[in-house]
């Protein structure tokens, strides 16, 4: 069956690239079950009318329709300007009761309550990557070993955290 992810992050007064590059990367490492959301796909020209009422309206159905909501808040981008659309969606996710997972190198972000409560938290998007091929893969049936899979990356970091304690 197939999940949708949708890729909330800085889009406003970013690059092309800063707004593509970690969105397709992520994309191109889902799961083949697993379809990403990208919020940029029918952007205008801010010059439009209704411009920003539509996105918002799109943004919000889109958060409402998918499976699992991946905020990407990267430092050097918070450190410029933050990025306050990804935390309404943040927001948006938490109060739809969907899984939330946060990617951010920034420790305020890391230490913020609000943020600490409304969903798993990364600090890069591989681990988070693997942590969501893991919630939203399609279920294996055990071999005969019994053996569950093999760790992934988002395992060893949160086995090494585990093991820290």
């Amino acid at each position: 069956m197939k999940k949708s992810v949708y890729l909330a992050g800085p889009i406003e007064n970013c690059t092309s690239k800063e707004i593509s590059q970690w969105r397709e990367e992520c994309s191109a490492a889902f799961l083949e079950n697993i379809v990403a959301i990208n919020p940029y796909r029918a952007e205008f020209p801010a010059g439009y009318a209704e411009t920003k009422k539509r996105i918002m309206m799109k943004n919000y159905m889109d958060t409402q329709a998918c499976d699992l909501i991946l905020a990407y808040l990267p430092k050097e981008i918070n450190d410029r300007r933050p990025s306050y659309g990804t935390v309404f969606e943040i927001a948006w996710g938490y109060s739809l009761q969907k899984p939330v997972v946060i990617v951010s190198d920034d420790d305020k972000v890391h230490n913020h309550p609000l943020l600490f409560t409304s969903g798993a938290l990364f600090y890069t998007l591989e681990c988070a990557v693997d942590y969501i091929n893991i919630l939203l893969g399609e279920y294996r049936s055990v071999g005969k070993s019994g053996n569950p899979p093999a760790l992934g990356a988002g395992d060893r970091e949160f086995e090494s955290l585990r093991s820290d304690q």
